[in-house]
């Protein structure tokens, strides 16, 4: 129970196109049946889709569901300090996500909105970790001005292009990351594949709908129009603003974290980068652990064990790293991104 757990695939049926990088970046062929609806790889995963068959919650290898696994031993899966302070769940959702088209423009409700309308201690504040990305592709995050809420209930009605033009644009490249807190409406443009960290829910409110095919039920929470869109930031969300939710993950030499430091809250991102004759050390955790990359070692040191564990890893490799296998060396030329909860 101690080795670090390969990750099988884990790709539900979505509303919108998307995958084949996901089965490219993990070393898969695309199947010849592939239906261009899979674009993204839930791991380590406690959650279900809110829609869409409710399917999401991973599969161990052993066939065991990661929360059977988790309650029946939890101190070794989470940490004796984590299970005090949040119980039996990680508290985070990691995924892969490839966007074979751009999403629609939505929003995901705060913690405080979820749980005075939607019976839910999570909200779903969320960040990119952008791996690849197209020239040219670019991302949305919040509005550039001021919208009133009737300004905003005219654009969601309409379902046009003036939505999507009165958010921030910002194009992206591999290696930066950006953080998304709850409540800000945003959109990921065709040709960006993330690592994506979340808060453990699939709450969305889906200010675009029509084009996508979704009900009302499913784009509104099954709320009112009106109350869910109580839930979203109206900004402006400003140029220094939008400046202190964004970092670049590939700056990171030896160890350090991803994302902004507010986002600790709610999940982190630790960047282990080894080089030749340089490792890079983790401290343990329960940790989706995720090659993005080059090859190298990856060994663990569970307390109370006769001899360190070690793994050969590389690109694509995504593995479930324990608390109980103790402290993480990495050894190579190999970068690996740690998904961790909260602190």
């Amino acid at each position: 129970m101690t080795a670090p757990t390969p990750l099988p695939l884990n790709t539900p049926r979505r509303f919108y196109r998307g995958g084949e990088r996901i089965l490219a970046f993990r070393g898969l062929e695309t199947p010849a049946d592939f239906d261009g609806h899979r674009p993204e790889d839930w791991l380590a995963s406690t959650t279900r889709l809110f829609a869409e068959g409710g399917d999401g919650v991973t599969v161990l290898p052993d066939g065991t569901s990661l929360p059977e696994a988790l309650a029946a031993d939890p101190d070794h899966w989470l940490g004796p300090d984590h299970v005090a302070a949040h119980g039996v769940e990680p508290g985070l959702l990691t995924k892969l996500l490839d966007a074979g088209e751009r999403l629609p423009v939505h929003s995901h409700p705060d913690r405080a909105f979820a749980a005075a309308h939607l019976d839910c201690t999570h909200g779903k504040t969320e960040a990119w970790i952008v791996l690849d990305a197209e020239p040219g592709a670019a991302v949305w995050l919040g509005f550039r001005e001021e919208l009133g809420a009737d300004e905003l209930a005219t654009l969601v009605e309409a379902q046009d292009d003036r939505l999507l033009d009165a958010l921030n644009r910002i194009e992206v490249r591999p290696g930066d990351t950006v953080l998304v807190p709850g409540g800000q409406p945003h959109a990921i443009g065709e040709g960006v594949f993330v690592l994506e960290l979340q808060e453990p829910t699939d709450l969305s409110v889906m200010l675009e709908h029509r084009r996508f095919g979704l009900e009302e039920a499913h784009a509104f929470l099954g709320l009112t129009v009106a109350r869910a869109l109580e839930s979203v930031d109206r900004g402006p969300l400003t140029e220094d603003a939008l400046a202190g939710l964004r970092r670049r993950w590939t700056d990171v030499s030896g160890k350090g974290h991803a994302l902004p430091e507010e986002a600790s809250e709610f999940f982190r991102a630790e960047v282990l980068r080894a080089t030749p004759g340089s490792p890079a050390t983790g401290e343990a955790g329960f940790a989706v652990s995720v090659v993005v990359a080059g090859s190298g070692m990856l060994t663990t040191n569970a307390p109370g064990t006769a001899s360190p564990r070690p793994t050969e890893v590389g690109r694509g490799d995504v593995l479930l790293v324990p608390y109980g296998a103790g402290t993480v060396v990495l050894e190579g030329d190999v970068t690996v991104v740690r998904c961790l909860p909260p602190v």
